[in-house]
């Protein structure tokens, strides 16, 4: 086990962006920034609307509890486990969203995008709502796109316009927490939804794409950094955590802030995403 705390090895970034271009090309296909889509993942989600899972009976989650608490900054109290995993399934992704629409509309686009791993992020991470409302349709549930609190879109709207080395720094902390909110998310849908296979499995097949693009996204913020950089990523990961989980409160509710900050804290990406077959393996040193 390495953690995504620990430094690159020079050997290994030596090689790491043709290897990750290479990849990419060949999971995503052709990025198109305007259109906010890949050619070959969007065969994916053919596959998914040609084959849509209906909950069986009463859904878990109620519509209505779901819409107004979406709409709040804190959950009522006494909401159930479902309703908290569902409202944090929904809010989880949209930081990330919002950040990539400021920076296409506010930002420097490569010429080339099919050269530039950054560009394949930023549309992985559009993709990223849409599996998401397509997991919560799996349970019943329709979710419409919001944008993150006030705090949330502030930090955001800052890190594109900071210098590179500062704002990598904050997205490496960003896209570990990531990781580990996904993977805590994705047990305890297991938990929740085994009484229904099919839609777990939907729900499954939905988690593995962000996990294995998320793991991909450490890697390749990891080595844009110095050592110095990552090891300062380690010391204000937990601040990082704090923030988002003030704009995400459904978390702390779900699973206890403590849980959540060891999670991240192991940073054990390579584990999270070793289930799925399509993964990026990082060049060896």
């Amino acid at each position: 086990m390495q953690s995504a705390f620990e430094p690159m090895q020079p050997s290994q970034k030596s090689r790491f962006r043709e290897a990750y271009l290479n990849y990419l090309r060949a999971r995503d296909g052709q990025p198109d920034l305007r259109a906010r889509r890949f050619d070959i993942r969007e065969r994916f989600f053919a596959q998914i609307d040609a084959n849509p899972v209906v909950w069986e009976g009463r859904p878990p989650v109620d519509q209505g509890v779901f819409d107004r608490n979406y709409r709040r900054a804190k959950p009522e109290a006494g909401l159930d486990e479902a309703t908290l995993w569902a409202l944090a399934t929904a809010k989880t992704n949209r930081g990330e969203r919002y950040g990539v629409e400021y920076s296409l509309a506010h930002g420097e686009h490569p010429t080339d995008p099919s050269a530039d791993p950054h560009a394949f992020i930023q549309v992985e991470e559009v993709y990223h709502t849409r599996i998401l409302e397509d997991a919560l349709a799996a349970i019943g549930v329709k979710m419409k796109v919001s944008d993150p609190g006030v705090a949330t879109r502030v930090l955001v709207r800052g890190m594109v316009h900071m210098p590179d080395q500062v704002s990598d720094v904050l997205v490496l902390c960003g896209e570990i927490f990531g990781v580990a909110v996904f993977a805590l998310l994705l047990e305890k849908a297991r938990e929740l939804f085994a009484s229904q296979p099919r839609a777990l499995a939907r729900i499954e097949a939905l988690f593995a794409q962000i996990m294995v693009d998320e793991v991909g996204h450490v890697h390749f913020v990891r080595s844009r950094l110095s050592p110095e950089l990552v090891r300062l990523a380690r010391r204000i990961g937990p601040l990082v955590a704090w923030g988002a989980m003030r704009d995400i409160p459904e978390l702390e509710a779900l699973f206890g802030r403590k849980k959540i900050l060891e999670r991240m804290a192991r940073a054990d990406v390579d584990s999270e995403a070793a289930p799925y077959a399509d993964r990026f393996v990082l060049p060896t040193a």
